[in-house]
């Protein structure tokens, strides 16, 4: 639907002439009902309209509104727009259809948010993750030094914004205005998801992992399209999209939710988990723990706890030293 009607004016000038089919009258309904300001929106322009249909007489055949409305919104971008009124409606069909969209496009001229307003800028800091609602209800948990840049237009004709670092979107479901994603040169698109992406843990390398829904992620003519459970990976080097069929990290989410999940994975590897996901610094004293091979399941866990757990996995001792970094000792894997 977004892409037969760039502007939603045209959608409402189509339900309000009575020229809309079922489906175009779904899809403004869901777009009216989605906000609050979107339903003010609408009656302030049904009211114009009704006013103009007071003023006017009956057309004779059906007013072409899509047509009038573009020649309409021409003049409209003209330095002198020439006022129509109600007593030259009776100098033929045309100019009834046109004084019957203008006073609606005029409406629509003045009453739509400022096309110059500046994009908008989300960051997080070195220690803190940051969760952030945006104004289309949509949630984004931004992970350490990772940002956002907000479309001057966001949530007019789309959702459009660019990440660096990584995120996890909440998006709220609207789906006459898409919502998009970029980052490198690699484009999102979902409609109504939840999907986390990942451009900091691996350079050159951006992860896309969807949690509910799907998301279509493209890269020039090249895309793949992702389900709940998928996980897909862009190389920026060679352009190309890859789908896993079994997640290659099972803790991509774990900076947000703290749910660790370990099968015979090796301590280096366990720590660098560890690490992004509470945002700590951890030693191996022994380089033979480097190996060591944990598993087990730790769901949103205090790091205390944690730590205390792995260390009777190995037989460790967890210190932590006076410039803030965690110690693990022991003499290796259990012994």
């Amino acid at each position: 639907m977004h892409n037969a009607y760039e502007d939603i004016e045209m959608l409402i000038a189509k339900v309000l002439a009575g020229e809309a089919s079922p489906e175009e009258t779904a899809a403004l309904e869901a777009w009216r009902t989605s906000k609050t300001e979107n339903q003010r929106y609408f009656e302030d322009l049904q009211r114009l309209w009704d006013l103009s249909a007071a003023a006017r007489p009956a057309a004779s055949r059906p007013i072409n509104t899509e047509a009038a409305l573009q020649r309409v919104k021409k003049q409209l971008e003209t330095p002198v727009v020439q006022p129509l009124t109600a007593r030259k409606v009776s100098m033929g069909f045309w100019m009834q259809a046109a004084a019957a969209v203008l006073l609606l496009a005029v409406a629509v001229f003045m009453l739509r948010p400022d096309k110059t307003a500046p994009e908008q800028e989300i960051a997080s800091n070195n220690a803190t993750i940051m969760v952030d609602t945006l104004s289309d209800g949509s949630v984004v948990t931004l992970n350490r030094n990772s940002g956002l840049t907000v479309a001057s237009r966001f949530n007019q004709k789309e959702r459009r914004i660019k990440l660096r670092g990584e995120a996890y979107f909440e998006v709220a479901h609207n789906q006459a205005v898409p919502f998009f994603v970029e980052v490198q040169a690699l484009e999102i698109k979902v409609v109504g998801t939840a999907f986390n992406v990942d451009n900091r843990s691996t350079p050159g390398k951006v992860i896309v992992t969807v949690s509910e829904g799907k998301v279509l992620v493209k890269h020039l003519e090249a895309s793949v399209l992702l389900v709940a459970g998928d996980q897909a990976i862009y190389d920026a080097q060679s352009g190309k999209i890859t789908k896993v069929l079994t997640q290659q990290n099972p803790n991509a989410l774990a900076y947000k939710n703290r749910i660790l999940k370990f099968e015979a994975t090796p301590m280096n590897k366990v720590v660098e988990e560890i690490q992004n996901a509470y945002n700590v610094s951890i030693v191996l004293k022994n380089k033979n723990l480097a190996q060591c091979p944990l598993s087990g399941n730790y769901n949103n866990l205090s790091l205390e706890r944690l730590f205390e757990l792995i260390a009777e996995t190995f037989n460790l001792q967890v210190t932590k030293q006076p410039d803030g970094q965690w110690l693990f000792d022991g003499a290796g894997c259990g012994e």
